[in-house]
């Protein structure tokens, strides 16, 4: 019994053998893969050290705030100047896709008054960040149809569209006005803060909208 299921099993395998042999050369074979959508965006925030090279680091929740500032000279000017700014990356995740997004702030507390609160004293920078390589940083390119720098006052409804960001994801730097003319230049209506300026804590709100498309 086991020398004839042996011949028998022996023969399947020649069968399977021949009928896996029957393609004949030359052959093209399809190959594929397939990319999930992205359902969902989202949003990573970092804090950057302002001088020496880039230390980004995590921060959790949603205060973004840059301390008390410090006493300082540029650009001719004495000003007050936090030692760090913020990146908000916001980018599809679980998926391919890009956010299409759009960025509101408003102001808040002000010891000025009605007038010069943070929002005339704070920028937003708009760039494209896309990976060439897992050992390198990304490539930036800066959208220039947002500025790329704005004072965060005029941002009501800043629409940054999926097509703006597409094969990468949104980078919005978040800082201090200084007058920089180096580019992107400050936005030439900032306002420093100042010896003018009331002391106290000031304050605002921005509001990032994203959805993958």
């Amino acid at each position: 019994m086991k020398t004839k299921l042996s011949i028998l099993l022996g023969g399947m395998l020649l069968i399977s053998q021949s009928a896996m042999a029957q393609l004949t050369s030359p052959q093209t074979f399809t190959v594929s893969a397939a990319v999930p959508l992205s359902t969902s965006v989202g949003i990573t925030v970092n804090s950057v050290n302002s001088s020496g090279s880039p230390v980004f680091t995590p921060v959790s929740g949603t205060a973004l705030s840059f301390g008390t500032l410090t006493f300082t000279t540029t650009n001719n000017i004495n000003i007050y100047l936090p030692n760090h700014y913020f990146t908000l990356d916001i980018a599809a995740t679980n998926g391919a896709g890009a956010p299409d997004t759009s960025v509101t702030y408003t102001e808040g507390l002000n010891p000025n008054g009605a007038t010069n609160g943070l929002g005339f004293k704070s920028v937003a920078t708009f760039a494209k960040e896309v990976f060439t390589s897992s050992s390198t940083p990304p490539t930036e390119s800066f959208l220039t149809v947002h500025g790329p720098k704005k004072r965060l006052i005029d941002l009501s409804g800043e629409h940054v569209a999926f097509t703006e960001v597409a094969g990468g994801w949104l980078r919005i730097y978040v800082g201090i006005w200084t007058g920089s003319t180096a580019a992107p230049a400050d936005p030439s209506n900032g306002q420093p803060f100042s010896n003018s300026d009331a002391p106290g804590t000031y304050t605002g709100a921005l509001l990032v909208t994203a959805t993958v498309n």
